[in-house]
């Protein structure tokens, strides 16, 4: 790479902040430009439901990289800027500051924002570390909290201020916590879990509104209920990948910045890492978006590698984890595409009631999914077997006796 441009990052989240490093721990030496809109240097998201909420974690502990780390790479990192307009032609961005600047290559890694919902302007967002902090600050006081929304965002809010004495409600409009990752029996093993640790869990309930009053936020239902009141209300609605930079430049968009194998986007030069990229689901067909920071990591890394012509294909395993009430969850691959989702499909090794246990979910005579719960060691090598031995025999996977490094190898 001759060009005296450097490469541009656009996106200093750890999608951003992954590419950097790898194109440096690569031999790239040239010029090479992280643009993050946020003031803050990149950090590690997935704290900030958990320890940094709950305040033993500090903003220098979840730090990405050590401040010095990034000068020390000879990484011009430009917090607080953002791009306006993208140019593939000429290869130039708008920035937020009024100034223009050129790229040999492109790697878009913008994230996503909260999703916000006509009528939800009285519940606060929890995606930034500022938000984080300022949510920390109120819970601190122990007031009574409104959670709207029952993923894993808003059970993690929901876990972390019961731990600091508050009073927790859950609305989410699904009939299980969970539902957009698990299976309505699994979700259904969390909300008891939420309910044993004095959550008040509402669930199938079409919410209109949250409003402010003089006392707080109240929550009002389609039909007119307001059964919910609190001193203050968070909207865990899951997120909207941030693509108006990549539309308003004639990318092509569909749910997400659509990337190939090899992370390149529809415009030439120009590549995509993180939440804001959708790739076709290897089993379902269609283009599919993974909110998860591992897919973060690994598809920026392997963007990186390819922005320098050292071809990495990427093909994901979904994966998400979350902890709550000590209780860990972790899922990988495509539970929606198991033969009967949430009644048959699926086998069991362990006690479900016992919280230790794992899922395994199938479609035909391939293992598509798994969802542990106290099972780390598993979880690890079942992932590993559906993205490398998918054809596995379902009684063998099933029985408690097998040890699952036999058939991962």
């Amino acid at each position: 790479m001759n060009s005296k441009d450097p490469i541009v990052i656009v996106g200093a989240g750890l999608a951003g902040a992954t590419a950097a490093q790898t194109l440096r721990a690569e031999g790239y030496a040239g010029a090479l430009v992280v643009l993050g809109d946020e003031p803050t240097a990149p950090y590690w998201r997935p704290p900030l439901s958990k320890g940094l909420l709950a305040g033993y974690a500090q903003p220098e502990h979840i730090a990405v990289a050590p401040p010095r780390t990034w000068a020390d790479q000879d990484i011009d990192l430009r917090t607080g800027i953002g791009a306006l307009e993208l140019d593939p032609t000429a290869r130039t961005l708008a920035l937020t500051d009024g100034s223009r600047l050129r790229y040999d290559q492109l790697l878009l890694a913008t994230g996503g924002r909260p999703r916000r919902l006509t009528g939800m302007d009285g519940a606060r967002t929890l995606r930034t570390l500022s938000d984080a902090l300022a949510l920390r600050d109120e819970l601190s006081k122990k007031p009574s909290l409104l959670v709207v929304g029952a993923g894993v965002l808003g059970l993690e809010v929901a876990a972390t201020a019961r731990s600091l004495g508050c009073d927790v409600a859950v609305l989410e409009l699904a009939g299980a916590p969970l539902a957009r990752v698990a299976p309505p029996w699994l979700g259904g093993l969390f909300a008891a879990l939420h309910r044993r640790n004095g959550v008040r869990l509402a669930l199938g309930v079409p919410l209109d509104r949250v409003i402010e009053t003089d006392d707080g936020v109240v929550a009002v239902a389609q039909d007119g209920r307001t059964n919910w009141s609190a001193d203050l209300a968070v909207a865990a609605l899951g997120m909207v990948p941030e693509t108006g930079l990549a539309e308003r430049a004639g990318l092509v968009v569909d749910g997400g910045i659509v990337v190939d194998e090899w992370c390149r986007t529809s415009a030439p030069r120009v590549f995509a890492a993180g939440d804001v990229t959708a790739q076709t689901h290897p089993l379902l067909g269609g283009r599919h978006r993974i909110e998860h920071y591992a897919n973060a990591m690994d598809q920026a890394t392997a963007a990186a590698r390819n922005m320098l012509g050292n071809k990495t294909s990427y093909a994901p395993v979904p994966a998400v984890s979350s902890e709550q009430f000590g209780t860990r969850l972790e899922l990988c691959g495509w539970p929606d595409a198991a033969d009967v989702y949430g009644d048959r499909g699926w086998s069991v090794r362990g006690e479900p009631e016992d919280l230790n246990f794992s899922a395994l979910f199938w479609r035909d005579d391939r293992l598509v999914a798994a969802a542990c719960v106290g099972r780390s060691g598993e979880f690890e090598q079942l992932h590993r077997i559906i993205r490398d031995h998918p054809y596995t025999d379902v009684d063998r996977l099933t029985d408690p006796d097998i040890d699952l490094a036999t058939i991962v190898g």
